[in-house]
């Protein structure tokens, strides 16, 4: 048992090494490191002979702080889906999941199934963060093509915040240590609250700031989300590769939506405070999920069928 582990922790750990070098830019990166982490605790249980109860009491904490996590995590993609649409939609169907759980109670076989849901979501919460940090980890600062730094708001208006600072610091500094000086592109409209278009205040920023040479910027001032930052830039530069910057928790979704729009480009982060980062990582969760509500919402009742039948034949 123990050899058969520890070979299948050596497998998944190759399988995961061979799908960076090819793609690591996809959520079966967080897959494969997910399991490589059951494995190697499921590995340790075994080897130190870990008594059966005590197995069992971990099982049962970690199945409950992993609903009430699931909870959270659903309450955040209601937010995120309400103030981006404004539709009611996912709140009515989560206001009924979380409902039933109440006025269900009393029957035992749906008690036992509706909160391995939360499981599906804490799943998924997992394959972001494990694809988002490794992405991070084996990005490489390039060596040509140019650079494209994404606006992230201003303040009052017209002012380089320090989020979108060292957005821009990044890129400079992979910008310098090239051997010919890149064209960097500066892309962001102009918002309602905005007096200039972030485009323009970041090129002002970098160029006062940083002495990045005038002719070297291009401006992008169109766009008004990452979707179309991207878009908008890939269509500036004739679709030739480049390399974008934005904060380090936003980089895999970065990722993720050039690729679904058959952009090649790689997403390099600036720094953020952890203090930032950590809920920030919630709104990026909601925003990856929100690219594919309609399978999301599929997998997550084909999740719910399973858990109700597997627990219909435990209790019979």
């Amino acid at each position: 048992m123990d050899i058969f582990l520890f070979l299948t922790i050596i497998v998944l750990g190759l399988s995961l090494y061979c799908q960076v070098q090819q793609n690591p830019a996809t959520m079966r990166i967080g897959t494969l490191g997910i399991f490589i982490v059951i494995g190697i605790v499921i590995f340790m249980c075994v080897f130190f002979n870990t008594p059966s109860k005590n197995f069992k009491l971990m099982s049962q904490i970690s199945y409950s702080i992993a609903v009430l996590f699931g909870i959270l995590l659903l309450l955040s993609m209601v937010r995120h889906s309400w103030k981006k649409s404004h539709q009611l939609g996912l709140p009515l169907l989560v206001g009924i999941y979380l409902t039933s759980l109440v006025a269900l109670s009393q029957w035992s076989l749906w008690w036992l199934s509706a909160p391995w849901l939360m499981l599906y979501f804490v799943w998924q919460f997992c394959r972001f963060i494990v694809s988002s940090v490794i992405y991070g980890y084996q990005s490489k600062a390039p060596t040509h093509g140019p650079l494209v730094v994404l606006g992230g708001g201003l303040a009052e208006g017209y002012k380089v915040g320090n989020i979108v600072d060292q957005r821009i610091q990044a890129a400079v500094t992979d910008a310098n240590k090239m051997s010919e000086y890149p064209v960097i592109v500066f892309s962001g409209g102009q918002g309602d609250d905005q007096l200039i278009s972030e485009a323009e205040a970041m090129r002002n920023w970098s160029v006062v700031h940083y002495g990045v040479p005038l002719e070297k910027t291009q401006l992008e001032n169109r766009s008004r989300n990452t979707y179309q930052n991207l878009q908008y830039t890939a269509q500036l530069l004739s679709q030739q590769p480049f390399t974008f910057y934005t904060s380090g928790y936003h980089v895999f979704r970065g990722v993720l939506l050039a690729k679904k729009q058959n952009i090649i480009a790689q997403g390099r982060g600036g720094f953020v405070p952890l203090a930032y980062r950590i809920p920030a990582f919630f709104r990026e969760f909601a925003g990856v999920m929100s690219m594919n509500i309609r399978r999301q919402i599929l997998w997550a009742i084909v999740w719910g069928m399973i858990a109700f039948i597997v627990n219909k034949m435990m209790t019979y």
